[in-house]
């Protein structure tokens, strides 16, 4: 193709700016190799290239109003919110660092998305992130304390019929969410939005991070009064969303640059499914490492929820090794308590 032909593109391109079109600079490169490969050009081809690569947006006249409408509905609809016919979300479009344009899968947030996992949020806080304090509350089902029964005695003049008894009081761990927002995890963008939420909401002691290629902290995101308010777009535009998998390193640089949350106090919850494409040994490396430093690793894998699935990439096996839990979000609703035997709770294969 001639560096003439390609200017010519270019001018068209400018031409459709100036009447409003949206074409940016992917539409000009897709006309420019869609012409490349027919050598043979009439102008009826060359129009249909044009549309079909440049005017990607068209919309018949009769049609415009209608879409402006539907755009300010979308626009003032609140995500998340009950009613009998839900709300969409917007779709978005998101580049990932290798220039590919990747469009997320429109999603709605129903009353049941809402309940399981604000469910699966409490599950998270009171069942798997335990610790005995060194404090003591007055329970019936706990031990007999003596030096409070010995005070009561004192109180009614040696005649009190009760025993007073005590258990430990549980403190709630500190939370470090990791969500993996990669392309092979692109079909869980809502689930992963409702537990950021609903994590950040029944734990105050909570920071939440989203990781693909990188790792960036997003806490700030979820420090919101309801669902509608979060802000989908900057959110996913923070981290190269859609991109490949390099969990290893996102655990190294969540180290590196925020290890003083990674303590024995401290529970770290990957939601993820396992593919990574990183280096295998840093991964096992960084695992052992939040292994020795914090409490627990939890691992929450979507695939574990289908029949098909079996743990067969070495990135899972890894992860086996290390995580005190590794379960799908249908069985973590269920109540499964983390005892001091048990290291792995996982679905049968």
């Amino acid at each position: 193709m001639k560096i003439e032909e390609e200017k010519t593109i270019i001018k068209i391109a400018n031409i459709l700016r100036r009447l409003g079109r949206k074409v940016g600079v992917d539409e000009v490169i897709d006309a420019i190799n869609a012409l490349k490969l027919i050598e043979d050009r009439d102008f009826e081809t060359i129009k249909a290239i044009l549309r079909a690569t440049m005017i990607k947006d068209f919309v018949p006249n009769e049609d415009k109003q209608e879409k402006r409408s539907q755009e300010i509905e979308n626009r003032y609809s609140v995500l998340g919110k009950v009613t009998d016919s839900p709300y969409l979300a917007n779709e978005f479009y998101i580049y990932s660092p290798a220039k590919s344009k990747i469009k997320t899968v429109t999603f709605q947030i129903e009353n049941n998305d809402i309940i399981k996992w604000s469910k699966i949020a409490k599950r998270l806080k009171e069942i798997t992130l335990n610790y005995e304090g060194h404090r003591f509350k007055v329970k019936k089902n706990g031990e007999l304390d003596m030096r409070r029964t010995i005070k009561d005695e004192i109180k009614y003049s040696l005649e009190s019929p009760y025993l007073i008894k005590h258990r430990r009081k549980i403190n709630k761990s500190d939370i470090v969410l990791l969500c993996d927002i990669s392309g092979s995890m692109k079909d869980y963008i809502k689930e992963i939005l409702l537990l950021s939420f609903f994590i950040k909401r029944v734990a105050n002691k909570s920071e939440i991070f989203y990781f693909s290629t990188d790792v960036k902290r997003v806490t700030n995101f979820f420090q919101v009064g309801g669902i509608n308010e979060i802000d989908i777009k900057k959110v996913i535009s923070m981290v190269s969303y859609g991109s490949g998998t390099r969990i290893g390193e996102a655990l190294y640089n969540l180290r590196k640059n925020h290890g003083e949350l990674l303590f024995r106090k401290c529970s770290v919850i990957i939601f993820s499914d396992g593919w990574d494409l990183g280096e295998l040994e840093l991964l096992e490396r960084e695992l052992r490492n939040i292994k020795h430093r914090c409490k627990s690793i939890i691992w929450i894998n979507p695939l574990m929820d289908k029949p098909s699935y079996t743990p067969d990439t070495k990135s899972i096996k890894i992860a086996l090794k290390y995580a005190d839990l590794m379960i799908s979000p249908t069985i973590l609703l269920k109540r499964i308590k983390l005892g001091k035997k048990e290291k792995v709770i996982s679905l049968s294969y």
